[in-house]
C-alpha cells in the first residue's frame, strides 16, 4: 500500500491504540464502510483502513501496552465482523507477515470464509474451490480467435477495435499463487485466453505462476512496478502527497516491465495504468515505445464485499450493455477465481467470442524499448 497511508497511519493509529481499547475495531468497521461506499477501485486504495495498510501499521506498531494487546484486539475485531465482510480481510489474514498478529485466531477465522464460499459457490450454476486445483463441469470450447494489432506506434484499447459480442478478458495486480492458477485452470478448460497485466514486484515474488501464465499461451503486459498511481491527476496526488515526476513516473513503468521480461524473457508490448490515471506525456511516451495503453470498458468492481452472484450478475449486466470490449478483473480476488467456470459459460450460451490481442509484429514481445535486454 502507498506510503502516504502508512505515514498517516502511523500518526494517527501509533497513539489512539495505547489509549482507547476501541481503536482497531473502528478502523476494521471503517474498511468495510469506506469499501462499500468507494466508487472506484482508487478511491477504496485511498482509504486508510484498507486492510493491507492496516496490517502494515499494526506489524510496524511500538509501544509496550499497545503492542502487547493489540493481536487480541485485532481477533476481537475480526472476529466480529460478517463473512462477507471478512472476505475483505482474507488476504491480509493468509499473509504470513501478520502471523504474530493473528496468530490467536487465523484458522477460526479462515475457517468463517470457507464456510461463507461453500455457500457461495451453492449459488454458481458451476462450481470451483479456488483453493482445490480440480476441473469443473463445463464441457465446451470457445473457437480460437486471436487477432493482430499494430502497436509500432503505441495503441489505446477499451473496446480493442472488437466486433459486436466479442470481448477481451483482461486481469490485473497478480501473479498470485493461488487465484491465478485457478483462474488459468478456468480459462484452459474452454480454451479461452485473456491478457494478464502484471506487477512487478508480484513477478519478482511469484515467477513460477507467471511462466504458467505465459505457458499456456496468454498474454501478458505490465501494470507498473507496485501499483502506483503515476499520472498527474489531484486523485494521484491525494494518493501518494504528490505527483510523480515524469521520470519517476517513466521509472515505475520500465521496472515492471523489466521484472516480467527478466523471468519470461519477453514481454507483450501492452501496459496498463493502475487505476487508469495516465497523463499526455506518459501516453506519448507509451507511443514512443511502441507499446499499447490498455483500459477497460467493463469494469468487475471485484474488489468491493459483494456477494458472488453479484459481481456475476453486475458484470454479465455490463457486458450486455456494452455489447464488447475489454473486461477487468483483478487475479488477486478470489471471488473472481470462484466465479469465473460460471462467468465463462455465461459468455458461451450468450454467443460472445472471446478474443485474444497480439501485437501484428511477432518480434515485438522480444525488442521491447521499455527493458534492458538479456547479455548471452
Amino acid at each position: 500500500m502507498k506510503n502516504w497511508i502508512v505515514t498517516t497511519l502511523a500518526i494517527g493509529l501509533a497513539g489512539t491504540l495505547v489509549g482507547c481499547g476501541n481503536s482497531v475495531n473502528r478502523k476494521v468497521q471503517q474498511a468495510v464502510t469506506d469499501n462499500q461506499e468507494a466508487k472506484s477501485h482508487l478511491e477504496w486504495e485511498q482509504s486508510e483502513a484498507n486492510p493491507e495498510a492496516l496490517f502494515e501499521e499494526w506489524r510496524e506498531s511500538n509501544g509496550g501496552k499497545s503492542r502487547d494487546g493489540l493481536p487480541k484486539e485485532i481477533c476481537e475485531s475480526l472476529s466480529q465482523l460478517d463473512s462477507q465482510s471478512l472476505t475483505l480481510f482474507e488476504n491480509e489474514i493468509r499473509d504470513e507477515q501478520n502471523q504474530a498478529l493473528l496468530k490467536d485466531c487465523k484458522q477460526d477465522l479462515l475457517g468463517n470464509i470457507e464456510n461463507y464460499f461453500a455457500a457461495e459457490r451453492q449459488k454458481m450454476s458451476v462450481s470451483v474451490n479456488a483453493l482445490v486445483p480440480a476441473r469443473t463441469t463445463n464441457n465446451f470450447k470457445f473457437p480460437t480467435n486471436v487477432q493482430k494489432r499494430d502497436t509500432s506506434n503505441g495503441y489505446y484499447a477499451t473496446y480493442g477495435d472488437t466486433a459486436r459480442k466479442e470481448v477481451i478478458l483482461t486481469f490485473d495486480d497478480g501473479p498470485n499463487n493461488i487465484y491465478t492458477p485457478s483462474i488459468l485452470r478456468s480459462l484452459n478448460e474452454v480454451n479461452a485466453k485473456a491478457i494478464f497485466f502484471a506487477l512487478g514486484k508480484n513477478s519478482r515474488l511469484n515467477p513460477e505462476t507467471l511462466k504458467l501464465v505465459a505457458s499456456q499461451g496468454h498474454g501478458i503486459g505490465s501494470h507498473t512496478e507496485a501499483h502506483s498511481c503515476i499520472g498527474n491527476s489531484n486523485a494521484c496526488r491525494k494518493m501518494h502527497g504528490r505527483n510523480f515526476t515524469f521520470s519517476e513516473a517513466v521509472e515505475e513503468i520500465r521496472k515492471g516491465h523489466q521484472a516480467i521480461y527478466d523471468v519470461l524473457g519477453w514481454i507483450d508490448p501492452f501496459f496498463r495504468f493502475p487505476y487508469a490515471e495516465g497523463s499526455p506525456e506518459l501516453r506519448n511516451f507509451l507511443k514512443s515505445s511502441s507499446t499499447a495503453d490498455f483500459a477497460w470498458v467493463i469494469d468487475s468492481e471485484d474488489w468491493k464485499a459483494q456477494s458472488n452472484d453479484y459481481v456475476l450478475r453486475n458484470t454479465l449486466s455490463q457486458v450486455e450493455a456494452k455489447g464488447r470490449g475489454i473486461i477487468l478483473f483483478h487475479d488477486i480476488q478470489r471471488k473472481t477465481a470462484e466465479i469465473m467456470p460460471t462467468f465463462l459459460r455465461e459468455l458461451y450460451t450468450r454467443g460472445y467470442s472471446v478474443v485474444l490481442l497480439q501485437s501484428a509484429d511477432p518480434s515485438a514481445k522480444y525488442n521491447s524499448k521499455l527493458v534492458r535486454k538479456r547479455i548471452p
